[in-house]
């Protein structure tokens, strides 16, 4: 058997079974997938794996909504929960037909205070047990629990909707801003989730060569 060369090791544009993931064109201009045609792939949305947490980290949080847009409107069914109002969320980012619950102690229908994790695992595993054949979840709100709760706790609630959505066909993508949380907490969560810098999302998104989509601005 040969010997490896630099064509033949792993990259991160790939994995051992092919399956797109964040990586680089030839050009090192930065793309969530690929197809033989260099855009995303249908199958598996903007190279995003099913059964995985992603960790978006970066400082704008619209990116992840963006990505989250763009999933669902290849028909994923969506999950939004999010700290922002939810009619803005929806009119924002085109989302009518997504449930949108808002983390917050006001008190309303699809409405969960941040230290009701116990509930909001509930209504994620419901979601994703409701959708067997893929989904996506967003959760912007990840500090917002962590302040409520401690970063624990906050953490405990992460690894378990990790290792739920393992064995089922489902994404979650957790936004998170790195300078809310202190060096040691943050290298934990890189830890247990997958890392997607949300720079280079944003690079990805906003690319026409690689996702021609006129809707994202």
């Amino acid at each position: 058997m040969s010997a490896e060369n630099e064509n033949d090791r792993p990259m991160l544009g790939k994995t051992e079974n092919d399956r797109p993931m964040l990586g680089k064109t030839e050009n090192d201009r930065p793309m969530l997938g690929k197809t033989e045609n260099d855009r995303p792939m249908l199958g598996k949305p903007f190279g995003l794996e099913e059964g995985t947490c992603y960790l978006v980290r970066g400082k704008q949080s619209e990116t992840s909504y963006l990505l989250f847009q763009a999933v669902v409107e290849q028909g994923t069914p969506g999950l939004c929960i999010t700290t922002m109002y939810p009619e803005k969320v929806r009119l924002r980012y085109s989302l009518a037909s997504v449930p949108v619950w808002w983390i917050s102690f006001v008190p309303g229908d699809r409405h969960y205070a941040p230290n009701a994790i116990g509930i909001l695992a509930k209504v994620i595993e419901g979601f994703v047990d409701e959708n067997p054949a893929g989904c996506v979840v967003l959760l912007d709100g990840v500090e917002s629990i962590m302040n409520n709760i401690g970063f624990d706790k906050d953490m405990l609630f992460v690894e378990h909707m990790n290792e739920y959505v393992m064995s089922r066909k489902a994404i979650i993508l957790f936004t998170v801003d790195p300078e809310c949380f202190k060096l040691y907490e943050f290298a934990r969560l890189e830890r247990s989730l997958k890392s997607i810098d949300e720079p280079q999302l944003r690079q990805t998104l906003d690319n026409p060569e690689h996702y021609p989509r006129t809707g994202i601005r």
